[in-house]
């Protein structure tokens, strides 16, 4: 399994490449697109999947340039603010593999509406997942705080579904 966190010079905002048995999926990529094509290239793999984990205000999503350069689809959450018309849309349960690796969604909606995370099982380690991205939900050693552009509007939050 190949995993690398790519940060972007001058924000705050990581992406990730993971890859497993010739082919590779981006997390939340940046908008200057060829360092995924690139390192996918070098390790063998080819980017057959990009996963968004929410819409980003702070940054450019790099999603549909990059699901131009490699012919990968672009998946994102329920619920989103204004319709994402270049990526399609999943739901908590659905399943992706990639090689050896099981690529698991989570709706997770308390950042944005349609914030996810993605939990991710390597078949070598069966007993449990490997990994989890969380997008802008979870930090080391802190939590975002949910629903606040209904805190500050005065609005009630959505009522979602418990997990």
């Amino acid at each position: 399994m190949l995993l690398e966190k790519i940060k972007t010079p001058g924000l705050a905002h990581l992406s990730y490449l993971l890859g497993s048995g010739g082919q590779a999926a981006v997390i939340d990529p940046r908008r200057d697109c060829a360092i995924y094509v690139e390192k996918a290239r070098a390790a063998g793999l080819e980017i057959t999947h990009i996963f968004e984990t929410h819409r980003n205000e702070d940054l450019v999503s790099g999603a549909p340039i990059l699901a131009n350069m490699t012919g990968a689809t672009v998946f994102h959450g329920p619920n989103p603010e204004q319709p994402i018309v270049y990526a399609q849309t999943v739901y908590e349960g659905d399943c992706f593999a990639i090689g050896q690796l099981e690529i698991r969604v989570l709706e997770t909606p308390g950042h944005t509406d349609d914030h996810l995370a993605y939990a991710v099982f390597d078949s070598a380690y069966p007993d449990k997942e490997v990994g989890v991205f969380t997008g802008d939900a979870l930090f080391v050693g802190d939590v975002i705080r949910p629903v606040i552009k209904h805190w500050c509007s005065g609005q009630s939050p959505p009522k979602h579904q418990p997990f």
